[in-house]
This record gives C-alpha cells, structure tokens and sequence, in this order.
C-alpha cells in the first residue's frame, strides 16, 4: 500500500535540499565534502542520533509539545536509559563513593495543570558526572551512576540528593563537532538535569532544568533548547551543607481517549 504521508514528507525534504543548492550555488567540491562527511558520521557510534539531537531534534520537539500547557518539554537526548534504579527514601542518586562535586539538594512538587498535587508521580532523572560523562555512554562510571527513578509523596512533593551539575561539551571528536567548530559554534551545554515525568491520566514530561547565571545559557551547542522557564536559582547557605535547587513541575491531563 501506498504511504502517502511517507511520500510527502521525502518529497518535501528533497525539494527543500534541492532550493538550498541552487540558492547557496553548492559547488561539486562542497557536495563530494559533503558525502564524505555523512560517510564517516555513519560509520561512528551513536554519531547520528547526537547529530540530528543537535540540529533538528528541537523543531520536532516543539511540534509535538510546542502547545502543551504544563511545564515545557525538552528533547530526551542521546544519553538516556530506561530501567535506572528505582530508589527508597530518603532519595540519593546513585553515585560513586568518591563522586566529586558539591552535593545538591534538588527538590520541588509535581502538580497537575489544575493545581492537584500528583501524589506518587515518578520522575525518572539522569544527569552528567562532574567529569563531564554519562553512565552507560562514557567508560570509567558503575552502571547507571547518577540515574535514579523516585515517586513524589502524597502532596506532590520530592527531594533527591545528587551532585551540582556542570557544563560540559557534547562528543566533538566525530562528524558533529567537526561540523560545529567548521560552523563557528560551541560544543558546549549548560549545566542541567536531566528528567522525564509520568503519572497516570497526564502527559509525559520529558525536560531538563538549566542553573540560573550558567556562562553557556543562550549560547548551547543544542539548537532550540533555551528555555527561560527551565532555569532555576542554585542557593548555597555558606555554611558547608549541600546546594539547593528548587522546582516545581506541572503535567497536562493527557487528551481524553475517543471512543472506538
């Protein structure tokens, strides 16, 4: 059977290449670059869901969940893992008995669009070491270190202890860095955690939150994922203790299911 939609969106795809060559008059040498280019983005691991996460992966973001009306969703990204721990409270992500960093606090309610509180509601978080790689993607971390699943208490509330996140640059040693530092752009993404929110009856979340004053905010080598509501205040008390971050997470009821 013919796949009308699959048909008009490679139609649509090549015809727009098409305008941008003759537009930009790409000259053979540039193509056969080009070529050469793909090639070896194919041949590396994982190079091409990195490169399509940076480029395009925002404009399908903002199409599927441009319009929800809870807290704004974010691209998932190449480094997530399903199955991370289920923990017990008190929450503490796993990590190295060394870990670095300074320990942080992050806490916060998770609420429906109507303001109910969604009790047992699971936020599945995951974020970078303080080294700058992730669990499973980069050799050196104990399975899923700093990956966790945990469920908010019966007024929507969590609290996990985790460490600072920092910024760090995306692999660059393949066909995407090479295309960003050709572009003139940066490697680099602001300090962020990772999440993806459920609760049954409401949509699911997938976000990040970004730490207010980051030096790379505005400036992230991932296209489309500046979002000034995702940043939220790092608090230290000066006195020794862990940092505090705090957030509050709203979730859309998911679209009523149409009778068959």
């Amino acid at each position: 059977m013919e796949n009308t939609r699959l048909d008009a969106i490679v139609t649509d795809v090549l015809e727009s290449l098409d305008r941008v060559i003759a537009e930009h008059r790409v000259t053979e040498d540039e193509w056969r670059l080009f070529v050469a280019w793909l090639t070896e983005a194919g041949t590396q691991p994982n190079e091409i869901p990195l490169l399509l996460d940076v480029h395009l992966g925002a404009a399908v973001d903002e199409v599927n969940n441009g319009t929800v009306s809870g807290t704004e969703n974010t691209l998932e990204g190449p480094f997530y893992v399903a199955g991370a721990p289920m923990l017990t409270a008190p929450y503490v992500l796993p990590m190295r008995p060394d870990e670095p960093g300074e320990r942080l606090v992050f806490s916060g309610t998770v609420r429906s669009t109507g303001g109910t509180p969604l009790g047992g509601a699971m936020l599945d978080v995951w974020q970078v070491s303080p080294e700058g790689g992730y669990s499973h993607f980069h050799p050196g971390y104990p399975e899923y270190n700093l990956r966790g699943r945990l469920a908010a208490d019966a007024e929507g509330r969590f609290e996990v202890l985790t460490v600072v996140p920092t910024p760090y640059e995306i692999p660059k040693g393949g066909a995407t860095g090479r295309l960003l530092a050709a572009m003139g752009r940066t490697a680099y993404r602001p300090a962020h955690l990772h999440l993806k929110l459920t609760c049954e009856g409401h949509r699911t979340l997938t976000t990040q939150v970004y730490i207010e004053g980051d030096p790379w905010l505005g400036r992230d080598a991932v296209l489309g994922t500046d979002k000034p509501a995702l940043v939220a205040q790092l608090v230290r008390d000066g006195g020794g203790g862990p940092a505090r971050c705090t957030f509050d997470f709203v979730l859309e009821p998911a679209p009523a299911a149409v009778p068959a």
